[in-house]
């Protein structure tokens, strides 16, 4: 026997070597403090050896997982070995080798931060997964988010404090990681000592002094204000975290390679042992194999035995040889077959064949197994109708096949009972096939039965049907697409077992017309809901105590409500205002409605709003039913909107009454004014006639100049009652156009040529452009002229000296478009649409710069449309102004083509058109 340590003894002994390593690393971590001038690059160097020790805890993981799955060392390998890469970011950041980041404080914050927190958060993790074996991703994902979120929230509140300097910033996070380090450390030496159970004495110590030493590093930062230096609070912090990493790491050691290797010791003992065990045990056997030596003896007694017992057989058992005679056969053959093997005459082809219907098969068989020396089966049918299940062997003694084996069972009530279950089952497959309702039989969710009515639902697609979605058996409704069309099944599930295997039948019935049919009736639920809240009259339900069960959208909003919740179970009376008296017979008329089935009409009712203003309505009272619960409808009509209506509808009368008087009023004096103006241009005409021949002397040409003058206000005088003229006609609907075909180019061209002299007397150009040459349509030509003149002479007035006038015609095959476009003043966008109005002036102040009614283009307009078209303006102050005329071409009946007989003067025309522009 060997002897060894006791167990206590070992444990002391590797507690002080442990010691003694762990101060052997913090004497060599201090040499290159004497060896390194720079103590920011030994504070380096330690965090370079943290990042070491972390990422060769997580190397040591890895490579002993394949040899011992420890949950615990598993995580925090794997936690420690990402803390370690972080660390050695942290330190390319410090030694500015990653210059992205280099200057975010922020980043090297919360890195720093994580680097000092994972390693306890890794411990926290580990243990608690230890502990309960599950949830691991749940536990590492919040720990990770609490610990990003605690960094993140301290860096922000840091963040905050700007008048602090950086190193002030660093010590209060160092401060708050501290905090954070030690609670969890007190709470993982508590759980240390609950779960003792779980950890073996030296675990415990190593895992006791990782977490010690742990707290103990956090102790320079405390003592900040008698050290007063950061960087030194730092290498001794990190020295301590190296030697708490370093327990960690004969923690890791212990537990993935020395502890295996003492159970692995252990077990190799054992196998030691049992292998000697094994050795006894075969000599047993030997001794053993003597015994059956003597037993084989017994056996050659036995066979008379089992001879016995062969013919005791209910089956028959035969042996064939190679030749086909019979070696042997026990009585229950000799009595079914009546073969006695004592005759010599017994010939199996003469005697047993005329038994046999298929002795060819018994024969087949027989040469099988000699050839193959293999067993066979097949069925034997005598000529009295009997079945025998045939089983034929080799028989071989020492090596040799003597013969073949041959037991014939009788299977007659079994085959009758299987053709009894082959009829049963073809009834059941056509009663399947008839059935109205798809039956489909499932096996590992695979068809293997689909009857007629199924193929017939589902078509070509069966095989791609999954019955069992997402596994689930359950009754359920399904939607498919066959054809291109839905189809609605409902189906239904149940399971059985058939030679062992599990099998599922789905009933399946076509609900497609029935589903269509509650679809379209909720459709028309839905619509009947909505036709009812567009209903302008307001609707709602009454139950027996007179409270609102419904209320349609109208409703809601002429009592200033927001939804239905705010009135739903209120007491209807409460919205309507009703005097003592009146309750009462409210109160008996909406009981005659719900017992007696009455319609009542309450005319002239008052409804109270929210912000108890009262609306004037009519109230419809009427019995309704739901099922067997009876309620009130009622159908209550705002007439606000008809005392309203009645209200416009007089204003509107009275004011056709003022427009018609207005309109009578200018017919008249337009027909009254055109009899002075006459006299006037008469007289006019007379003293110019005098004036050219000589019978008047003028002095400074002061006759010429009032002759031309009262010429101009003649002309002006006279286009101002023209258009009033025709602007009534317009509005009674009795101006009408004379159509004829005419070459709208030539029109706009030649009434250009005559307009140019106008333009250049304030140096104006008048550019004309057009697309085509000849466009032919069916006009009004002295309307269109009119109508051109107008907006030429809109544009020489408001454009000033030396300005632009540019006129366009474009064919846009199914009409013409005229631009008439200047660089002018332009009008304001908020007046462009007061131009077309009657009257309406741009600049109405008596100082305006030019002279106007404000009418001509009302008329214009009125002209245009009178022609099928449209009329737009484009206008921008102080860059001009674009009249766009849009007129269809079409061809019209014989009844509106006429012949253009109107004879007039063209530049008598432009002159009047022209009286209100002063040079």
């Amino acid at each position: 026997m060997k002897c060894e340590v006791p167990f206590m003894e070992k444990e002391c002994m590797a507690k002080k070597n442990t010691k003694l390593i762990a101060i052997s690393i913090c004497l060599l971590a201090m040499i290159p403090l004497f060896l390194i001038e720079d103590i920011g690059k030994y504070a380096i160097l330690m965090h370079f050896m943290y990042s070491a020790f972390l990422i060769s805890i997580s190397i040591i993981v890895l490579n002993t997982m394949k040899f011992n799955i420890d949950k615990f060392s598993k995580v925090l390998g794997s936690i420690l070995g990402v803390t370690g890469i972080i660390e050695i970011i942290d330190v390319f950041i410090s030694l500015n080798l990653i210059d992205n980041i280099t200057n975010s404080l922020n980043i090297k914050f919360i890195l720093s931060g994580l680097t000092d927190m994972f390693p306890i958060i890794g411990i926290f993790v580990s243990f608690n997964y230890l502990k309960k074996l599950k949830n691991l991703m749940l536990d590492m994902s919040l720990s990770i988010l609490i610990t990003f979120g605690f960094l993140s929230s301290t860096v922000l509140f840091i963040n905050s404090l700007d008048s602090t300097t950086v190193q002030i910033k660093y010590y209060i996070l160092e401060i708050f990681i501290s905090i954070a380090i030690i609670l969890i450390s007190i709470y993982l030496l508590k759980q240390i000592q609950v779960n003792s159970s779980e950890l073996d004495n030296e675990e415990k110590y190593f895992f006791k002094k990782t977490i010690i030493i742990l707290m103990i590093s956090r102790v320079p930062i405390a003592l900040h204000f008698f050290i007063r230096n950061l960087l030194i609070e730092d290498i001794l912090s990190q020295m301590l975290t190296n030697i708490s990493m370093y327990y960690l790491y004969r923690y890791i050691a212990y537990k993935n390679v020395r502890k295996p290797y003492l159970k692995l010791n252990v077990i190799n003992e054992k196998l030691i042992q049992k292998t000697e065990d094994l050795k006894e045990n075969n000599e047993k056997l030997m001794t053993e194999t003597e015994k059956i030596q003597g037993l084989k003896e017994l056996l050659i007694d036995k066979e008379s035995k089992l001879q016995s017992t062969l013919d005791a057989s209910v089956n028959s058992i035969i042996v064939f040889s190679k030749e086909k005679e019979i070696k042997y056969a026990n009585k229950t053959f000799k009595s079914i077959f009546g073969y006695n093997l004592c005759s010599k005459d017994y010939k199996i082809e003469l005697d047993l064949k005329p038994k046999l219907k298929n002795y060819d098969d018994l024969l087949n068989n027989i040469d099988y197994v000699f050839d193959n020396k293999s067993n066979t089966e097949d069925y034997i049918y005598a000529i009295n109708n009997k079945s025998y299940q045939a089983i034929f062997a080799p028989l071989v003694i020492k090596n040799e096949t003597e013969g073949a084996l041959c037991i014939l069972i009788d299977k007659t009530k079994k085959k009758e009972f299987e053709q009894k279950i082959i009829e049963a089952n073809a009834r059941y497959e056509n009663f399947l096939e008839s059935i109205g309702d798809g039956i489909v039989v499932l096996q590992d969710g695979n068809v293997i039965y689909a009857n007629k009515a199924c193929r017939e639902i589902f078509k070509e697609n069966l095989n791609e049907i999954d019955f069992c979605i997402d596994g689930k058996k359950e009754n359920k409704e399904e939607m498919y697409i066959i054809d291109g069309k839905k189809i609605y099944v409902e189906m239904s599930f149940s399971e059985y077992i058939k030679n062992g295997e599990n099998k599922t039948i789905v009933a399946i019935r076509d609900v497609t017309m029935r589903k269509i049919g509650q679809m379209k009736l909720k459709e028309s639920q839905k619509s009947y809901s909505r036709f009812i809240d567009i209903l302008p009259d307001g609707i709602c339900l009454l139950d027996e105590n007179l409270n609102i069960d419904y209320a349609n959208k109208s409703l809601i909003d002429m009592l200033g409500h927001k939804s239905i919740d705010n009135i739903k179970s209120k007491n209807v009376k409460s919205f309507i205002k009703l005097k003592f008296n009146e309750t009462r017979k409210f109160d008996l008329k909406m009981k005659s409605v719900l017992n007696e089935n009455e319609y009542i009409i309450l005319l002239e009712q008052k409804l109270i709003t929210t912000k108890d203003e009262i609306v004037q309505v009519d109230m419809n009272a009427i019995p309704f039913a739901i099922d067997e619960n009876k309620y009130v409808m009622l159908i209550i009509k705002d007439l606000t909107n008809k005392k309203t209506s009645e209200l416009a509808e007089q204003e509107l009368l009275e004011r056709l009454n003022t427009d018609k008087i207005k309109t009578e009023f200018f017919a008249n004096m337009s027909h009254e004014l055109k009899t002075p103006l006459n006299v006037i241009s008469s007289s006019n005409q007379l003293i110019d006639s005098f004036y050219k021949n000589g019978k008047i002397e003028d002095y400074n040409d002061n006759v010429k100049s009032h002759v031309e003058l009262v010429r101009q206000s003649s002309y002006r005088l006279q286009r101002l009652i023209n258009n009033i003229i025709d602007l009534t006609k317009m509005e009674s609907g009795l101006y009408k156009l004379e159509l004829s075909k005419h070459n709208i180019v030539t029109v706009i061209e030649d009434l250009f040529m005559k307009v140019e002299r106008y333009a250049s007397k304030k140096d104006i150009s008048i550019l004309f452009d057009t697309e085509s040459e000849e466009i032919n349509m069916y006009i009004d030509k002295s309307e269109i002229e009119r109508i051109i003149l107008n907006l030429l002479s809109n544009c020489i007035k408001f454009t000033k000296n030396g300005g632009d006038i540019y006129v366009n015609i474009y064919n846009k095959r199914d009409l013409v478009s005229i631009s008439v476009k200047d660089t002018g003043v332009g009008i304001p966008k908020n007046k462009l649409k007061l131009i077309f109005e009657e009257f309406g002036q741009v600049d109405k102040t008596l100082s305006r710069n030019t002279e106007g009614s404000g009418i001509g283009l009302t008329i214009v307009k009125n002209l245009v449309e009178l022609h099928g078209g449209n009329i737009s303006a484009i206008s921008e102050e102080d860059k001009g102004t674009e009249f766009i005329i849009n007129i269809p071409i079409k061809e019209l009946n014989c009844k509106e083509n006429q012949e253009d007989r109107k004879i007039y003067n063209i530049d008598e025309k432009i002159k009047i058109e022209f009286s209100d522009i002063y040079y």
